[in-house]
């Protein structure tokens, strides 16, 4: 007995000694890495985009890395590429509808931005454009290129590191969970469990909602493309590209997501018809038939059970997606799905074992203390 306890009263205080440590290290890379925090996980983002077309390829004989550099050189690269132009010209045609007041918006999403100085009204705006037009003085155009110069440098290499470390973490992915499941989940079956099904729940959250929303986007744009060629005069279908990504993200509100951008297209469309052409009706009655039933059966039968599956209801990953920037900033687009599914697995899968060890922990306690009494 003697060599067991000297073993553990020497033990004791080096585990205790080498958690603290663990601790301090943790708190001062949070510290360090917390400006940070945003671009790893739009890297872990695209880690889970990338996941799936990198392990194909590594199917066919390719190396990890270079599975991984044709992945996000040839394919995530284009697609960030794709959804930042197709999020510029959506504000663009936003903004041709009216001059509308963004600073709420920028205030929502980046909270660290100083709105006050951004030129929000048309007394702002246009002195600010004619003033660099008429009087392109060395000083004012220097000042403007090197403040752009300089954003567009920082925002580079910010992207430059984020798509380093999803292409580490892609490359190198095989040998980082061998590495952690020999010792960090060795004989720890329920953790290994768990993270299991975390990280499958982040591949269909990440890889298969982004497609899904991506496909709706694009059959919707086709379609609208599509019913203005036969649309009668007068009663086209406006601003095709906004409303084709307005369908894509109303998909992640369950039930009436689309319905609802149906109805507005359906209402314009009849109200133009009576004001132009009463026979005209015709045209708004056949889109609702084509989106509202085919489309969306479409949607819902095939194109969202293959692509995204059903691992979490669409209610909880509508509200990921919506309280995780106003949460986080910008960046909370990409962490709230992940809080939401390491909680709903967390609820689903341990709370249920640690509440069921709980009481039988206590029933045993009772049983042994009625036996003492006894």
């Amino acid at each position: 007995m003697a060599p067991n306890g000297n073993f553990d009263t020497e033990r004791v205080p080096s585990r205790i000694g080498w958690w603290i440590f663990a601790f301090v290290l943790a708190a001062v890379l949070i510290v360090a890495l917390s400006d940070y925090l945003g671009w790893l996980v739009f890297g872990l983002f695209l880690y889970y985009v990338a996941r799936p077309i990198s392990r194909q390829l590594g199917r066919q004989g390719l190396s990890g890395g270079t599975a991984a550099a044709i992945t996000l050189g040839l394919v995530v690269l284009p697609f960030v590429g794709v959804i930042f132009v197709l999020a510029l010209l959506a504000i663009v045609q936003f903004a041709t509808l009216e001059l509308t007041d963004f600073e709420a918006a920028v205030e929502l999403l980046f909270p660290d931005v100083d709105t006050d100085e951004l030129p929000a009204t048309e007394a702002e705006l246009y002195p600010f454009a004619e003033d660099l037009a008429t009087d392109p003085t060395v000083a004012s155009v220097g000042q403007w290129v090197s403040g752009l110069l300089g954003r567009f440098l920082t925002a580079s290499y910010l992207l430059f590191i984020t798509f380093l470390f999803a292409f580490f973490l892609v490359r190198d992915e095989h040998r980082l969970a061998e590495w952690f499941r020999a010792e960090i989940l060795d004989k720890r079956p329920r953790l290994n469990g768990y993270l299991s099904e975390v990280d499958k729940g982040l591949q269909s959250i990440f890889f298969g909602y982004t497609l899904t929303i991506l496909a709706i986007m694009l059959l919707a744009g086709l379609i609208y493309t599509g019913l203005n060629t036969i649309a009668p005069e007068g009663l086209e279908i406006p601003l095709v590209l906004l409303l084709a990504i307005i369908t894509g993200l109303a998909s992640i509100i369950p039930l009436l997501g689309r319905t609802i951008v149906y109805v507005g297209i359906v209402c314009y469309l009849a109200i133009m018809a009576i004001q132009a052409d009463p026979t005209a009706l015709w045209f708004p009655v056949a889109f609702y038939v084509i989106m509202g039933i085919f489309f969306d059966g479409l949607i819902r039968t095939y194109v969202r059970p293959v692509l995204s599956g059903r691992m979490f209801p669409t209610g909880l990953v509508l509200f990921a997606y919506i309280l995780g920037p106003p949460v986080f900033g910008w960046y909370g687009i990409f962490l709230g799905p992940v809080l939401m599914v390491v909680t709903v697995l967390f609820v689903q899968q341990q709370l249920p074992r640690l509440l069921r060890d709980e009481s039988d922990t206590s029933r045993a306690d009772d049983e042994r203390n009625q036996e003492v009494d006894e």
